[in-house]
């Protein structure tokens, strides 16, 4: 069999490609890029934009992030108490922001199932990863998602892109010993493995992948540009 058409899952996990991610800025969607090189058991983060300004910083400790960390995505508010009246456990407080609050509420009313009366329960803020594609350090959203008739396709660089198309397009798939089931590989949702869905996928892989070729302004341009001479007829 040709070997271009094999492919063996050496039980890589996604972090191999997380050292560089193709996103969009929160504030204005321009694309750029967060920097997270991996040295020593610490990753250093970045990221910049080129349009608005906006700077995002954080650190990454043997997969530990710091408290101080910028986080642009959602975030869970969650705590728990014994009821403050007849003594139930737990009343529990459990709710999610899509960005985080101006000013995050200490504590949020829960009411207890069996006297229904109101007890005040301390909350804690958690990032919360959710559904949605975003990048793991700062939870800025992926630029390279493609949304499918099967399901929502992503990827978080050119590097992890060439995996993916070499993954999709081998007619011979194999796994190490050693994989085991936490690769990148075997997390792939199950559409996307099935031959049925082979061409479809190629396509929107190359799809995602003219969209990184894209100039950092190109896709920004044209509104200007549209922007510009309806002002000069006004």
């Amino acid at each position: 069999m040709d070997a271009a058409l094999r492919h063996i899952d050496d039980g890589h996990g996604l972090w191999r490609y997380a050292d560089l991610i193709e996103v969009r800025c929160p504030r204005c969607a321009r694309p750029g890029l967060v920097r997270a090189p991996h040295e020593n058991g610490r990753r250093d983060i970045r990221f910049a934009c080129a349009g608005c300004g906006l700077h995002a910083a954080g650190e990454l400790r043997c997969g530990t992030p710091a408290a101080q960390n910028d986080w642009f995505g959602p975030v869970r508010l969650q705590g728990r108490r014994p009821c403050g009246y007849c003594g139930y456990q737990w009343l529990s407080v459990n709710r999610i922001y899509q960005h985080m609050p101006a000013s995050a509420p200490p504590r949020l009313a829960a009411r207890c199932p069996i006297c229904a009366r109101d007890s005040q329960v301390d909350t804690s803020v958690h990032r919360h990863r959710g559904n949605e594609p975003r990048d793991p350090y700062l939870g800025l959203p992926l630029r390279l998602i493609e949304p499918t008739r099967h399901g929502l396709a992503w990827a978080y660089n050119a590097q992890h892109l060439q995996e993916l198309r070499r993954y999709i397009i081998a007619t011979q798939r194999e796994r190490t010993r050693q994989a085991g089931n936490g690769s990148m590989i075997s997390r792939l949702p199950t559409w996307m493995k099935l031959a049925r869905h082979r061409t479809t996928m190629l396509k929107t892989l190359d799809r995602l992948g003219a969209r990184l070729l894209q100039d950092d302004g190109s896709e920004a341009a044209p509104i200007a540009t549209r922007r510009g001479r309806t002002a000069r007829r006004r």
